[in-house]
């Protein structure tokens, strides 16, 4: 049984017009209003995790003596109000300039919302009541060979050969269309103690259909199953100068794959656990004195519809090393091919503060120009507990 609170201070809001223009798409227009607002919301649910393991064992293929796969499904079934209903004040009906309501096509009966910390520090509540069940299916497969080399004393040795390979999505049973949520897939695969690859991709399951929009042809997504279509797809090579940090890095995400599993995964997490796993500076050691790492990577994605297809790809280097035992320095950067720039360059600062830690972080050029100053609760169950201050790289130019 778990239960979850979010409060939030926002210290502006954001109003909303969409502008009928002749021969053109809908603009829509941001308007900044200062001033004190909060926003607060909750969930409850109930999860179980199990793991069920394999073993194949082998007499006759060489160096070969088994193959264990260890699966570890989860579900979680949780409850969410609906915090978009515009009498909690955190949402309001779009409307045109003339006053008109705009009609939300993923769900004509009722008009589109927004909400009012949409562009803000931090977000607000999420749309929709949800009756979730939230599932997932973790997978790790690792080969026993002989070995003369083994220091166990055994004659034996372990092989990761594919580790933490996570799929998983979510069925909402109140949702009025689009129930089933896209599945989420990441893993990775080590082949040294210094080189491995992390991968991960959505599939969308939906089927896609024409719509005319103001004269304009274009696509939308149909309430109807079919084979999932793969919308986003990446991978990194990954080679780090110190053994240990790679090491860590992969405790770090086997354990945030454990916590998760045992209270089901949200799709918030699915997408934290991506990012982590194509983030070399994720997490932060104090324990791994330096480390210096290269990485390659690919991405590719589009539209929920398949339109506005994208792919980069990038040379990136990326370290870390301690001033003092509590102040860490972190810093990557790299080459874009698909831009053919400088990638995106960013400076951190960490400071351990005992029972708080402070984070400073610094994009110093580029499109995405910004810093932010974070300063929160180390303890888990107080992850929410933070002060921030930031200056985003969307705030110049408004």
């Amino acid at each position: 049984m778990n239960a979850q609170y979010n409060e939030q201070w926002h210290f502006q809001s954001v109003e909303q017009k969409l502008l009928r223009l002749v021969n053109r798409p809908d603009s829509l227009t941001y308007d900044t209003i200062p001033g004190f607002k909060r926003s607060g919301e909750y969930n409850i649910g109930v999860g179980m995790s199990t793991k069920i393991y394999n073993t194949a064992q082998f007499s006759n293929l060489g160096n070969l003596t088994a193959i264990r796969h260890v699966m570890t499904p989860n579900f979680n079934l949780s409850y969410k109000p609906d915090f978009s209903d515009p009498g909690r004040g955190y949402y309001r009906n779009l409307q045109y300039q003339d006053g008109s309501e705009v009609i939300d096509p993923s769900y004509p009966d009722r008009p589109r919302r927004y909400s009012i910390f949409e562009r803000t520090l931090y977000t607000g509540p999420s749309q929709g009541q949800q009756a979730l069940l939230s599932f997932g299916l973790d997978n790790t497969i690792e080969a026993k060979v002989r070995s003369d080399k083994d220091t166990t004393g055994t004659g034996f040795r372990k092989i990761p050969i594919i580790q933490g390979l996570n799929l998983s999505g979510s069925y909402n049973f109140l949702a009025p269309a689009f129930k089933l949520s896209t599945i989420s897939f990441s893993g990775r695969s080590q082949f040294t103690d210094k080189l491995g690859i992390n991968y991960n991709g959505i599939l969308n399951p939906y089927k896609v259909g024409d719509t005319t929009i103001n004269s304009f042809v274009t696509k939308r997504l149909v309430d109807q199953y079919t084979i999932p279509r793969l919308t986003s797809f990446g991978f990194s090579f990954d080679y780090s100068l110190n053994a240990e940090s790679f090491k860590r890095r992969n405790e770090n995400i086997d354990r945030v794959n454990e916590e998760t599993a045992k209270t089901g995964r949200t799709p918030e997490q699915d997408a934290q656990l991506r990012a982590i796993s194509r983030d070399p500076n994720a997490f932060v050691d104090f324990n791994i004195p330096w480390n210096f790492a290269f990485a390659y990577s690919f991405q590719y994605s589009t539209s929920a519809e398949g339109l506005n297809s994208r792919i980069t790809n990038a040379l990136t280097f990326n370290g870390d090393f301690n001033l003092t035992p509590k102040l860490k320095v972190q810093f990557n950067s790299g080459y874009d091919f698909q831009q053919k720039d400088i990638a995106l360059t960013n400076i951190a600062i960490y400071r351990d503060l005992h029972c708080w830690d402070m984070s400073i972080n610094w994009v110093p050029f580029g499109t995405y120009k910004s810093y932010s100053v974070t300063i929160k609760v180390k303890a888990s169950i107080l992850q929410d507990l933070k002060l921030s201050k930031q200056q985003g790289y969307y705030s110049r130019y408004d």
